[in-house]
């Protein structure tokens, strides 16, 4: 790339410097021969300049798609609730928010214990109800991103559900939890 840019450079000197002489010494013939430099400097400049925008391409390309490559399951789990030191904990399904003014919602699916579950619990005042299995299903968020693995009625015949709205943060998050605490649903939602 950059033998392209200096030979662009030299060339568009000689340019300048046949251009010159021909003007100074009033030779016709010589201001036609300075245009061969300027021809030849306008292709090498394209090359080079292709050279640049190629390299500049593939470095915002990697940057752009590490940027937008989901997260793993365990990471979002961390993000969310932070670091755990319980064993019990295993992401089973997730879902990411990857371009958050599109996306609308954080999905995960959880096995966990119930010290786990309180710790959770506790990090927000969350709205508690006991649901059946039909109002477990009514309960969930009625958004068409929801992915098919999002079945809270797996969780038994009847469920804990919490709910917590953040208006500062234009989020609501919904956690449903077993009734024994061991498996969990959770969405964080924005609206």
């Amino acid at each position: 790339m950059w033998t392209w840019i200096l030979i662009t450079i030299g060339l568009f000197l000689g340019f300048v410097c046949l251009l010159a002489i021909s003007i100074y010494q009033k030779k016709k013939s010589l201001a036609l021969v300075s245009l061969i430099p300027l021809a030849l400097s306008i292709i090498t400049g394209s090359i080079s300049l292709y050279h640049i925008l190629s390299k500049t391409y593939h470095k915002v390309a990697g940057k752009v798609e590490k940027a937008i490559e989901p997260r793993p399951g365990d990471a979002i789990y961390t993000d969310l609730f932070g670091n755990t030191n319980q064993s019990c904990l295993q992401v089973i399904n997730s879902k990411d928010r990857v371009v958050p003014l599109v996306d609308c919602c954080i999905w995960l699916e959880f096995t966990t214990c119930p010290q786990e579950a309180a710790r959770i619990i506790a990090q927000h005042p969350y709205q508690f109800t006991k649901l059946n299995k039909e109002g477990i299903q009514f309960a969930e968020p009625a958004v068409n991103e929801k992915p098919s693995w999002f079945v809270t009625a797996a969780l038994g015949d009847s469920a804990l559900a919490f709910k917590f709205t953040d208006p500062k943060a234009k989020s609501e998050q919904l956690l449903f939890l077993s009734t024994d605490s061991t498996r969990a649903y959770y969405c964080n939602l924005r609206f």
